[in-house]
């Protein structure tokens, strides 16, 4: 690696991911990898897939594939194999999709051809099994994987976490896997090769349900903890959403809740004062959930979230605002870092790298236009 402020500066990476694998090659690009998309004529999956008349769709595209390069080879042809063979000797990572130009049976040619590279295959289910070519979508991937059976409320069917997350976690966890192995290879010179399920990705990821079964020999179940206590909710105000957690168990979070009700004289604070509210085992079921918000909602609508969260720093609640999208992208504070990096024309703006280096060297140019390069 030739350049600390750019650690992957002089890495070349072929690229023939679509869906599951391409963030991670994002993140590569970002941090000064030579990141090369190997598209079929026509393109790959995702170009046409994203840029579909459909909300977002050109934004997604433009968000992953940002600072690569584009080269279109017909692979089922001499002189694109050819010309493959040529960039995969000279490159040190490679990653395939399943569902891309090149299939998972190539990886030994691909290995013969450079035997120090790093050759990385994603896919939703993993090489081999019986659900090897099974057809999935991010639906299925998150109901396979398990963290569907986590997300939605108690008693309510599983939801799909939202903005295609078994992708994102699948990339996350095959850039960890690529880094890593990187490293060896250049250590010892030796080569590796990745196979990555996107299930397996998920189910390492259930939030902390492996660490209550272990524990508490507990199985989690949707909602989570917040189920333990009737005030751990997301609740509505004047200008927003606020989320609270004031069970008594939390110190003085509740009692200052309800004293501050009493200061300004809202009808909230005749209902809280029951006994009942400083019971565990009442606050824990369906029906004080159900009763407890629409009496603090009576209370939260007379204030805007600013409002709610600087009387709740001061009295020791625990409360925070809810941010919507909107919020995140007028953040003051993240204005501030410049997060949000403008790219391509139309005033478009994407998020930048979440940390800052010691020389401001990070840049992000706009995805490749098909075989630009």
């Amino acid at each position: 690696m030739t350049d600390a402020f750019r650690p992957y500066s002089g890495i070349r990476i072929l690229d023939m991911t679509h869906d599951l694998g391409r963030y991670a090659t994002r993140l590569f690009a970002d941090l000064g990898a030579e990141v090369i998309r190997i598209e079929p004529p026509g393109g790959l999956p995702d170009r046409a897939r994203d840029t579909a008349a459909r909300p977002g769709g050109a934004e997604a595209f433009a968000f992953f594939n940002a600072s690569k390069q584009s080269l279109v080879l017909d692979l089922a042809g001499n002189e694109g194999r050819a010309r493959l063979a040529d960039l995969a000797r000279e490159a040190q990572i490679v990653v395939l999709e399943r569902g891309g130009p090149l299939a998972a049976a190539e990886i030994s040619w691909l290995r013969e051809l450079n035997p120090t590279s790093v050759i990385a295959h994603v896919s939703p289910y993993g090489l081999g099994g019986p659900l090897e070519d099974a057809p999935a979508s991010d639906l299925t991937l998150q109901a396979a994987g398990g963290i569907a059976w986590m997300t939605g409320r108690g008693g309510e069917p599983p939801l799909r976490l939202p903005g295609g997350q078994s992708a994102m976690i699948c990339s996350v966890y095959a850039g960890v896997a690529i880094a890593v192995s990187l490293l060896d290879s250049e250590t010892r010179g030796r080569g590796h090769i990745l196979d990555i399920s996107a299930q397996e990705c998920i189910a390492h990821s259930l939030q902390n349900a492996i660490q209550v079964w272990d524990l508490e020999r507990r199985v989690s179940h949707r909602a989570g903890e917040g189920t333990r206590d009737a005030s751990e909710n997301i609740y509505a105000c004047r200008d927003g959403h606020v989320f609270l957690a004031s069970p008594p168990t939390t110190g003085v979070s509740w009692k200052s809740l309800v004293a501050w009700m009493g200061e300004v004289n809202h009808p909230s604070f005749v209902p809280f004062s029951d006994a009942k509210w400083l019971s565990r085992p009442y606050r824990s079921t369906p029906a004080a959930r159900a009763e407890f918000q629409p009496i603090f909602e009576a209370f939260t609508r007379d204030f805007t979230r600013q409002e709610l969260v600087e009387n709740a720093l001061k009295r020791r609640i625990v409360m925070a605002p809810v941010a919507r999208v909107r919020d995140v992208l007028e953040d003051e504070q993240l204005a501030w870092r410049d997060y949000f990096v403008p790219m391509g024309e139309g005033g478009a703006r994407f998020p930048g790298a979440p940390y800052k280096m010691s020389e401001p060297v990070w840049s992000v140019s706009p995805a490749p236009a098909l075989g630009q390069h």
